[in-house]
């Protein structure tokens, strides 16, 4: 009982899988001699495990026929049945008969059919692609290998060309205007097993296949490079990965099959329109073809392009452009570009930009620009920029940056920047020469010239100091000091212990210059601007401020540890009401003064500050 459930089960699969295979694509052998049709079409349909459906005043009752065929599709075994004089298609599990029309007396076209076979092992290949390069006519062989083509009669010379990944090249040159079936067979490409890049010979060959007719075929092997075994330079990132999306997003999945399959093939055109990636004068082969004019009604889709393009939405393309592209939201490359290329919200550039890059809000280089690049919001370069990156708030090069960095909020180099940085708050570099960064705040790890800012740091060879010290005003004093010798920042705060007469505490900034005397001594001059707070009074916007200019010598003590003194000038003025502060010790130069255009008073003194520094001395 058990063996006869299992040979049962192993039917009824097997009848399943056979099913789950449309009935004309099915593989049958059969021996069928001198039978007539109607016997015949029994024992195809016995073979296939299918129903035929027709009309018997299709058959010819008295015809027989003798054919021997092995593991071959059923379309085939009707081809010679019928020898074309019957058309056929299937539904469901049932193949359906008709009478072939009469052929025109001139038809503008002829179908093509058959299947793409594996050289070596007769398996029929899936997703195989097949074109006709002057028409762009193209398909792709359906999961049983199978393809379906109707191609112009007035062509002087048909040239079928087959491709598929892993596979020698075909060209296949169709001499008969009639419709007719062709299998083609292709050979798997060999591994490469030598790593000198050679070009592979040109072989023509006879087809073993005949057509049905008698018509002979010659396949031409067409040249293929060896794979490419270099590994990425560049990860994937979330860019690539948002461009990959929005490719799959607009292409078809065929198109998507011929980009892969004709990697190696790249077709020319003078111009093409389109409406969309799949419908226009380039038909699916659009992944594959460079244009020299390209006018896009919505959403464009090539190779290359080699001197105009322009996009109501979007342009996608493959490779190169050269020339001015436009889009009215995006552009999105997979190569380089050479010329203008604006963009209404984003550009997305693979690889080089040797030119003009606008966009409305985002642009993105996937290596190096050489030329300007504008952006509303953004601007990023993975590599080095050459040129000018403006950008409303960020402009990022991840190598080095020679011309100038605009931005309304950040630049960031990875490297060194040959040039200028200005932007409204940060500016970021390794090395900066031949121009200054002016910002906010500038960082760089060493610098040529000035940087000009509120907060600035140089991390090689610049001037930092944290200073604790005291003046006539403050008892403690917390200083640091930051920039270049040439000209530092100075950010303080000072507090009394809430000594009688002195502020609750201060705040300033300020500016200074040093001078080498001798190798353990600087002469350093510095402006400060402080606000005193007296946190006894309530808040208001009156002033009740102090500038100090300060003459300090700084000697050295050890490697990082100097001592800093020196006399200072001070100003004080205060329109709240609120007198001099304490000051000891100090030497009076005016008291109480009052002006004719405020309500301030002032007051004038000689002072005097010393403080321990830490610091690159």
């Amino acid at each position: 009982m058990r063996y006869l459930v299992s040979l049962v089960c192993f039917f009824t699969i097997g009848q399943l899988l056979a099913q789950s295979t449309p009935p004309l694509d099915r593989l049958i052998s059969v021996d069928i001699r001198n039978e007539k049709v109607e016997n015949a079409l029994r024992q195809i349909s016995n073979a296939g495990r299918f129903d035929f459906s027709y009309s018997a005043t299709i058959l010819e009752g008295n015809a027989l026929v003798t054919i021997r065929l092995t593991n071959v599709p059923v379309r085939d075994v009707l081809n010679r049945v019928f020898q074309n004089r019957v058309t056929f298609k299937s539904r469901g599990n049932h193949i359906i008969l008709l009478r072939a029309e009469r052929p025109e007396t001139a038809p503008k076209n002829f179908l093509l059919d058959g299947y793409i076979l594996d050289e070596q092992t007769g398996e029929r290949i899936a997703q195989a692609s097949i074109f006709e390069r002057t028409t762009l006519a193209s398909t792709v062989s359906n999961p049983f290998g199978y393809y379906r083509l109707r191609l112009p009669t007035n062509l002087p010379s048909v040239r079928l060309d087959v491709r598929k990944r892993d596979y020698l090249g075909e060209t296949v040159i169709i001499r008969s205007r009639l419709p007719h079936s062709l299998s083609i067979r292709m050979t798997p490409q060999p591994l490469n097993t030598s790593t000198v890049q050679a070009l592979p010979p040109i072989r023509v060959t006879e087809d073993t296949l005949q057509p049905v007719g008698g018509l002979a075929t010659v396949a031409v092997e067409m040249p293929t490079l060896p794979a490419d075994s270099t590994p990425q330079q560049r990860p994937i990132s979330i860019l690539d990965k948002g461009r990959d999306g929005i490719t799959r997003l607009f292409v078809s999945a065929q198109q998507a099959i011929h980009d892969v399959n004709l990697n190696r093939d790249t077709l020319y055109r003078d111009w093409q329109v389109s409406f969309l990636p799949f419908i226009g004068t380039n038909l699916r082969l659009s992944g594959r073809i460079s244009n020299r004019i390209s006018v896009n009604a919505l959403v464009g889709y090539s190779f290359g392009v080699r001197a105009f393009e322009i996009g109501g939405l979007m342009n996608l393309v493959r490779a190169d452009v050269r020339g001015v592209q436009a889009g009215g939201l995006a552009n999105i490359i997979g190569g380089k570009v050479n010329g203008v290329q604006v963009g209404g919200l984003i550009n997305y550039v693979n690889q080089d930009v040797q030119g003009v890059q606008v966009g409305g809000l985002v642009n993105t280089i996937g290596q190096s620009l050489d030329g300007a690049q504008i952006a509303g919001l953004v601007n990023y370069t993975n590599q080095a920029v050459d040129g000018v990156q403006i950008g409303g708030l960020i402009n990022t090069a991840g190598q080095s940056v020679k011309g100038v960095q605009l931005a309304g909020l950040v630049n960031y180099a990875q490297r060194d920047v040959k040039g200028w940085q200005i932007s409204g708050i940060l500016n970021r570099a390794r090395h900066v020469s031949g121009g200054h960064q002016i910002g906010l705040i500038n960082i760089a790890d060493s610098a040529g010239n000035v940087p000009i800012g509120l907060i600035s740091y140089v991390r090689k060879g610049g001037f930092q100091r944290f200073e604790v010290g005291s003046d006539e005003v403050n008892l403690l004093n917390v200083t640091v000091r930051t920039g270049v010798r040439r000209l530092y920042n100075i950010l303080t705060a000072g507090y009394s212990f809430e000594r009688e007469g002195s502020p609750g505490m201060s705040a300033g900034y300020g500016l200074g210059t040093a001078f080498v005397l001798s190798p353990k001594t600087l002469f350093t001059l510095e402006g400060t601007y402080h606000h005193l707070f007296n946190f006894n009074k309530p808040f208001t916007d009156e002033w009740n401020s102090q500038i100090r200019l300060s003459t300090l010598v700084e000697t050295k003590l050890s490697r990082h540890m100097a001592l800093a003194f020196g006399p200072s000038v001070n100003w004080y003025f205060s329109s709240d009401g609120t007198d001099r502060p304490l000051i000891q010790p100090a030497i009076p130069l005016f008291s109480d003064r009052t002006d004719s255009f405020s309500n301030a008073r002032h007051w004038g003194w000689i002072g005097f500050h010393i403080g321990l520094r830490y610091g690159n001395l």
